[in-house]
């Protein structure tokens, strides 16, 4: 898998954590926790996904996670989201994935 598949994927899943989010908004706090825990504010993403996360509403955050632009596919890289989706269902995602890649070989 090269690193354009890793961002597809990454996208893809993004779209799911934001489906999840609109559904559930009270899930924000998953990311927010991650953000207090990792409290590392030297980091530039750090910052910028604490500004994020401060600045919008759980719609704006659902919908720039779910962009496929370069600036997103960036902030995806450290992103806050983990435990959002339980660890089955991102290993059941990254199998479909690794599944529609040899399908499309």
């Amino acid at each position: 898998m090269n690193h354009q598949d890793i961002d597809r994927r990454s996208l893809m899943m993004h779209r799911i954590i934001a489906e999840r989010l609109r559904a559930r908004p009270e899930l924000i706090e998953i990311a927010r926790a991650n953000m207090t825990r990792w409290n590392c504010p030297e980091r530039g993403w750090w910052r910028e996904w604490r500004a994020i996360l401060d600045a919008s509403t759980v719609s704006e955050i659902a919908a720039l996670i779910s962009l496929d632009d370069e600036n997103t596919t960036r902030l995806r890289q450290s992103a806050p989201f983990a435990g959002i989706l339980s660890p089955q269902e991102v290993w059941q995602l990254k199998r479909e994935f690794k599944a529609s890649l040899s399908l499309a070989a």
